[in-house]
C-alpha cells in the first residue's frame, strides 16, 4: 500500500506518535503539538489536496547565522499541516533502509554516530592505515534533482503516489524568501525538509556500496566521509574515485575540510579524534564549545554590569545555560555532550581542558578579567552555584554503564 494511503489511517499516526514519544528526540512542547495535530486530524486537508491535485505549497527559506563564524546555513520549511505529513512519510521511508550499505550511518534507525565510530576504532589494525577525510560543500541544497529522481522512482516503485508527491516538491523551483517574496532558485533536496535525510542517503548510495563490496574501510554520515588504505597509492586511488564520483554528481568538496593522516597519526571524524587506540573529543569540537562558553560569559558579564546584578546571580545563570548545553536538556532535547561524546570517548583529556575553561569563564563573570585574583572565588562556592565537572560526570556515567553490563 502506498504511504499516502497508509497515512489516511489514524493507526499509522499513532505508531508515529509512539515512536516520537519513546525516542527522546522530540521536546515536550513539540510532542504536545503533534498530539493535537493527530487528534484534530489536521493531516486530512493536506491529503485531500494531494488527492485533488492541488499544488503543494511553496517552502519557506530561512538563512541562519552560524554562531562564531562568518558562515550562513540555508534551510527550508513548510507550515505545520504539510510539515507533519512530510515527517510521517520520512518515518515510513525508514522501511527502505535495508537498501543502504552498512557503511552509511546517517539518518537510520539501526545506525548512528556511535556505530560509525565503533566500525572504525574497533578495527584491530586501524592505526596502521592512511586516511582521507572530506566534507561535501552545501550537500543537501546542491543535489541534482534530475539525477536523483530516477533512483528514487526505482526505490518507490510500489509507492507511486508518494514518488509523485516528492517529485512535485523537488521539481518546483519556487520558494518564499524571508521577505515573503516568491523567488525561483536551485534548492536541491532542501536541508530542513523532513524527507531530505532519506534523499541525502540515497543520492550517494552507489558510492557507499562500491566501498562495501570491495571491503574497504570507509564510513559516510550524510556529507562527512572518511576512507582508509594500507598504502599512499591505495589511498590516492580512493581519493580519485570519490572526487570523480562527486564531480559527476554535481557536488563539490569543501577544501577547508580535507584532512589526511598517516599510520599511527591522528584522524578525525564526526567530532571525534583517534590516535593509537585513544578516542577523544576533537580539537575542532573542543574549540567550538569553548567559543560558546566564552561568548556567553562575556554577554552575562555585560548584563551583570548593566543591571547591577550580583556575581552569584550572573554566575548561576551562566552555569545553568552551559549545563544545558553539556548535559541532557529535557526542554529541547539538544544533542548534548553527554548524549553525543560520552558513549564514544575512552579518555577524559579533553574533558579536563573544558572543565578548566568552564571555571575560567565563571570566574571571569565575577571580575571581568583573567587574572590570579579570580581564584578568590573558591571551587566549593562555584559548585554550590550549580557547577558540574564533565570529568566527574563522565566517570559516573562510565561506572553506571559497567554496573549495568555486569547485571546482564
Amino acid at each position: 500500500m502506498d504511504y499516502l494511503e497508509r497515512i489516511e489511517d489514524p493507526i499509522e499516526w499513532e505508531k508515529y506518535y509512539t515512536y516520537c514519544e519513546s525516542s527522546g528526540h522530540i521536546g515536550k512542547r513539540d510532542l504536545r503539538m503533534l498530539r493535537e495535530y493527530i487528534d484534530r486530524r489536521k493531516y486530512s486537508i493536506v491529503l485531500d489536496n494531494i488527492k485533488n491535485a492541488v499544488p503543494f505549497p511553496y517552502p519557506k527559506k530561512y538563512i541562519l547565522n552560524k554562531i562564531g563564524v562568518d558562515k550562513k546555513r540555508i534551510v527550508y520549511t513548510y507550515d505545520e499541516a504539510e510539515k507533519y505529513v512530510l515527517k510521517i512519510i520520512a518515518f515510513l521511508l525508514h522501511e527502505k533502509d535495508k537498501i543502504f550499505a552498512d557503511n552509511l550511518f546517517s539518518f537510520r534507525h539501526d545506525q548512528g554516530v556511535r556505530k560509525a565510530i565503533a566500525s572504525l576504532v574497533n578495527k584491530p589494525d586501524i592505526s596502521e592505515y592512511y586516511s582521507y577525510k572530506l566534507d561535501i560543500h552545501d550537500y543537501f541544497n546542491s543535489v541534482n534533482v534530475e539525477r536523483i529522481l530516477p533512483r528514487l522512482q526505482k526505490v518507490l516503485i510500489k509507492e507511486e503516489a508518494t514518488y509523485n508527491l516528492i517529485k512535485e516538491i523537488l521539481l518546483n523551483p519556487f520558494v518564499i524568501d524571508e521577505e515573503g517574496e516568491i523567488v525561483e532558485e536551485r534548492k536541491g533536496i532542501m536541508a530542513g525538509v523532513p524527507i531530505s535525510s532519506f534523499l541525502a542517503n540515497l543520492y550517494l548510495m552507489d558510492m557507499d556500496w562500491y566501498f562495501q563490496n570491495k571491503r574497504i574501510s570507509y564510513a559516510r554520515y550524510s556529507d562527512d566521509i572518511i576512507v582508509f588504505a594500507k598504502s599512499r597509492a591505495e589511498l590516492e586511488g580512493h581519493r580519485e574515485y570519490i572526487e570523480s564520483y562527486l564531480f559527476r554528481e554535481g557536488l563539490t568538496i569543501n577544501p577547508k575540510k580535507i584532512y589526511y593522516s598517516e599510520p599511527y597519526g591522528e584522524w578525525n571524524f564526526l567530532g571525534i579524534k583517534y590516535i593509537n587506540g585513544v578516542v577523544d573529543v576533537s580539537d575542532v569540537s573542543l574549540k567550538k564549545m569553548k567559543g560558546k562558553m566564552r561568548r556567553k560569559a562575556r554577554a552575562l558579564y555585560r548584563w551583570k554590569i548593566k543591571n547591577n546584578a550580583s556575581d552569584e546571580r550572573a554566575i548561576r545563570a551562566y552555569i545553568r545555560v552551559i549545563n544545558n548545553k553539556l548535559y541532557n536538556n529535557p526542554n529541547n532535547h539538544e544533542l548534548t555532550w553527554t548524549r553525543w561524546f560520552f558513549p564514544l570517548i575512552n579518555t577524559s583529556d579533553s574533558l579536563h581542558k573544558l572543565d578548566r575553561y568552564f571555571l575560567e569563564c565563571i570566574r571571569y563573570i565575577a571580575t571581568g578579567k583573567h587574572t590570579k585574583a579570580n581564584y578568590n572565588l573558591r571551587y566549593r562556592t562555584i559548585k554550590e552555584y550549580g557547577y558540574r565537572s564533565l570529568v566527574n560526570e563522565y566517570y559516573k556515567k562510565k561506572k553506571s554503564k559497567q554496573q549495568e553490563d555486569e547485571m546482564l
